[in-house]
């Protein structure tokens, strides 16, 4: 009896073990995508940031959506634009793919999109969010949001 007893325990531990170690590997897995995606995101807002920060405070002009910024056709830092994911502004929204490069909507993995405010006549908040246009089974995208303000 024994025996046949402790066969039973062996099995069941076994497929408890075998259990685990698929959540285990999966959950290794979600987090490493999440954690570079995430990564990725910052980068991306980063780098528009400093484009924006990098512009003169009475541009209005530049066109911070095609690399490098072309000093005519765009918006500069006028205010307007929009930072929710369903609701991209012409002229305040770009697209990034996995590389970090800038590209067309329909091969983005990134959506940037920044806002920019008038405070007073000497001060502009500037917003950028970028979000992960990947499709995550569990939890949302990554998404990441830096704000500054900008004085002449």
């Amino acid at each position: 009896m024994t025996l046949v007893e402790s066969l039973i325990a062996i099995l069941i531990l076994s497929v408890g073990l075998l259990t685990m170690a698929q959540v285990l590997a999966f959950s290794i897995i979600a987090s490493k995508t999440h954690g570079r995606d995430a990564g990725k995101t910052t980068a991306a807002a980063q780098e528009k940031m400093e484009e924006l920060v990098g512009l003169r405070f009475a541009d209005t002009t530049t066109d911070v959506t095609v690399s490098p910024p072309n000093p005519a056709g765009g918006t500069g830092l006028t205010a307007g634009g929009s930072v929710y994911p369903a609701d991209p502004v012409q002229g305040y929204s770009d697209y990034v793919n996995a590389t970090g490069n800038r590209t067309a909507a329909a091969d983005a993995a990134y959506t940037r999109q920044w806002q920019i405010a008038n405070d007073s006549a000497t001060l502009k908040t500037i917003t950028v969010s970028v979000a992960s246009t990947k499709s995550f089974d569990y939890g949302t995208a990554p998404s990441t949001i830096l704000i500054t303000q900008k004085a002449p």
